[in-house]
């Protein structure tokens, strides 16, 4: 593989990002897995505790009489940025709920068959088998090898795998083990030409992407906001298109149940609503990052090819996917060296290491026998960050190797040096 020569370079003063100190991370871990679990800015974190204690100083008047008022205005601004109506969208804790919510609502008859990838969210897969297992239908899984030159494949392979006894195509819109970007408008159109249903797992996407979830025209599209939107955990939602409204309700039925999707999320029971109320909070905290709502977006997706390049000159691996970056977000994976798979038990034996090791909090995923770290790109994170990785795994291989591999590694220690 030719090694781009700037890629290992630290673009210096680069990415400065005036959020970076509003995160109450830890100094001690370079902190690269914002895509797991996320991580709450202050102001955000601040928020919610307003909300709690007002909640707390008078609970019947917050949850009983203003919090039905409220939620709507959640709603409605959360409708807004991801470009879909209010009142088709519910409220939830997270992704999987909102998978839940579509998987409870269609009603299966025996031989139905529900299409998935291969690089989809372990939690989705393991909540459509146990669907089949109820109703007797069938998992088809759509296999996607790596490395990808493009889209084209992946339309094709869930396309080829729709015949007339596919009821449902989940598809991600961002993969979470491979971190990649999937065509899901285009796919969710050859659902709708061949009558059969998609659902988009956005769990990634919000705040991530620009998003305009009625254009891509699928039957449903759930997608979490405690990720890339920064707002506080259990944060989630689901939007169902107006052709199938009606059949969708949440996976809890409480009083709200026949009024809709929105008021049927809205309450489900007593819970801690502190978290739906801070979400204004956290769109607002991603919006302030520049002049526009998708600069924040915009950097990290800058930041995070450029990692990508410099990883796989670095560690003299190829690509899972087009060089550019055109099929990433704030995320990427990269294939780590075949000698740290030799070496090393487990990939998480590998990925404790390089925490407890070099303090470097990232995933490191066995994934169709090959093992990748997945980088996450957030306000936070400087070039420096995977330098930091690359040199720690040129380390724990046993050194710089030759060629390109050695020259971007050097460049990298020179790098670190400098700052």
């Amino acid at each position: 593989m030719q090694a781009d020569s700037d890629a290992a370079q630290c673009p210096s003063g680069a990415f400065k990002c005036p959020l970076a100190g509003s995160f109450s991370l830890s100094r001690t871990v370079c902190f690269l897995n914002h895509g797991s679990f996320g991580a709450v800015p202050r102001p955000v974190q601040e928020a919610q505790r307003r909300w709690m204690e007002e909640i707390e100083s008078q609970p019947v008047e917050a949850l009983a009489r203003n919090m039905a008022a409220r939620l709507v205005a959640v709603r409605e601004r959360l409708g807004a940025v991801l470009g879909t109506h209010p009142g088709r969208m519910g409220l939830l804790t997270n992704a999987s709920a909102g998978v839940g919510s579509v998987l409870r609502s269609i009603p299966w008859k025996r031989g139905d068959q529900i299409v998935v990838s291969n690089h989809g969210y372990n939690a989705v897969r393991q909540a459509v088998q146990a669907q089949c297992e109820r109703f007797g239908c069938e998992t088809v899984v759509v296999d996607i090898p790596l490395p990808l030159s493009g889209t084209d494949d992946v339309r094709s392979r869930f396309r080829g795998a729709i015949n007339r006894h596919t009821r449902l195509v989940i598809v991600d819109h961002v993969t979470s083990p491979t971190a990649l970007q999937f065509p899901v408008n285009e796919i969710a159109a050859d659902c709708r030409d061949a009558g059969v249903h998609c659902l988009v797992d956005g769990a990634h996407a919000p705040g991530m992407l620009r998003l305009e979830i009625d254009s891509i025209d699928c039957d449903w599209y759930t997608g979490n906001l405690h990720k890339w939107v920064c707002a506080p955990r259990g944060c989630a939602f689901l939007v169902a298109a107006e052709r199938v409204l009606s059949i969708t309700h949440p996976e809890t039925t409480s009083h709200q149940h026949g009024l809709g999707l929105a008021l049927e999320s809205d309450w489900q029971g007593t819970r801690d609503f502190s978290a739906w109320l801070a979400i204004p909070a956290a769109l607002d905290f991603i919006a302030s990052g520049g002049p526009s709502a998708t600069s924040l977006a915009e950097r990290n997706i800058a930041l995070a090819r450029w990692a990508h390049a410099m990883l796989c000159d670095a560690w003299q691996v190829e690509p899972l996917s087009p060089r550019d970056g055109s099929m990433l977000g704030s995320m990427a994976s990269v294939m780590l060296p075949a000698t740290i798979q030799r070496a090393y038990a487990s990939a998480s034996g590998f990925q404790a290491y390089l925490y407890q090791t070099h303090r470097i909090e990232v995933p490191v995923i066995d994934w169709g026998g090959h093992w990748f770290v997945r980088v996450s790109a957030q306000a936070y994170n400087t070039p420096q960050d995977y330098l930091l990785l690359a040199v720690a795994v040129e380390s724990a291989r046993g050194g710089i190797a030759g060629g390109a591999a050695g020259a971007a590694s050097v460049a990298a220690r020179a790098c670190l040096k400098g700052t």
